[in-house]
């Protein structure tokens, strides 16, 4: 797996993902971004670090074992899955479940779907199984606007 690095902006919170090793120096709002460094807040792990579960053709995420809170001042902003030189992030807002569920496999409509909107995974479907290449390693993350980063192995 390459490695993932996430790096947050201290002034304007802009956000960036790192693939891969060779990362120069990276800034925003004319300061240095640092990466961000996963379960080192002090902070309750039962609430932030996910918990994931595969179901099928699914990994469903739960931000904690405990429901993380998910009030205006006090949220998850994202759950990402990161294998090999893939990261896809399901954005959360406050109010929302601290859920997000990733599919293995699509269907043709769901890739027209994703094309819609946008996404990028070199040319494929976001999909982190495949029958002739499958993921032997799974990352899930969740980031809270106050406790930062927090990561799980599958």
């Amino acid at each position: 797996m390459e490695k993932v690095l996430f790096y947050r902006c201290e002034k304007c919170g802009n956000m960036v993902v790192s693939l891969g090793e060779g990362v120069g120096a990276i800034s925003c709002c004319g300061q240095p971004m640092n990466a961000l460094v996963a379960n080192s807040t002090e902070a309750a792990g039962e609430k932030h670090v996910p918990v994931a579960v595969i179901e099928g053709e699914k990994i469903e995420v739960n931000v904690g074992s405990v429901d993380h809170p998910m009030t205006v001042d006090h949220y998850i902003e994202w759950v990402a899955l990161a294998t090999g030189k893939k990261v896809e992030i399901i954005n959360l807002k406050p109010g929302m479940k601290p859920k997000a569920v990733f599919t293995f496999d699509i269907t043709e409509d769901e890739a027209d779907e994703i094309e819609e909107l946008g996404a990028n995974c070199e040319g494929q479907p976001c999909t982190f199984s495949y029958d002739d290449n499958p993921a032997e390693k799974i990352d899930v993350y969740a980031y809270c606007n106050i406790h930062g980063l927090w990561k799980a192995e599958i």
